[in-house]
């Protein structure tokens, strides 16, 4: 299972039973829509999900372009990355970094080093980062 689509399932699993959930897969003919848009409560917000690679958050142009967009026309959307590492880098550990859209261009130029809005360590408070999110 792809690394995303596994945290897709993780994050996924831990929603709110009547959490609408939609998994987006446009390939080429939606570039930079993302990947899952939810809707709880009355709240519907879009998620562009990454997994970390070095300290890179890779967002394509048409992401980044598609985050700002809807950041300036007062919509939600956020980036969620996984960091599970295990080697010399910083040891082992399992880090969830939850960002608004504002901040879409620094997330691509600076990577995990982009002061998230919310950052989570494993063991993972599900409660308090399904709240961070909505």
């Amino acid at each position: 299972m792809a690394l995303e689509a596994s945290f897709w399932k993780l994050l996924k699993s831990h929603l709110p039973p009547m959490c609408h959930t939609q998994r987006i897969e446009t390939g080429s003919t939606g570039l930079g829509i993302p990947d899952v848009n939810l809707c709880w409560e009355g709240k519907e917000l879009w998620i562009e999900l990454k997994v970390v690679k070095g300290k890179r958050v890779d967002l394509s142009p048409e992401q980044c372009a598609w985050h700002f967009r809807r950041h300036r026309a007062g919509g939600k959307s956020l980036i969620i990355a996984r960091d599970k590492f295990d080697g010399p880098r910083k040891g082992k550990g399992d880090v969830i970094y939850i960002w608004s859209s504002r901040d879409v261009v620094e997330i691509q130029e600076k990577g995990i080093e982009c002061p998230a809005d919310f950052i989570f360590h494993a063991p993972f408070d599900w409660k308090s980062i399904i709240a961070s999110i909505f």
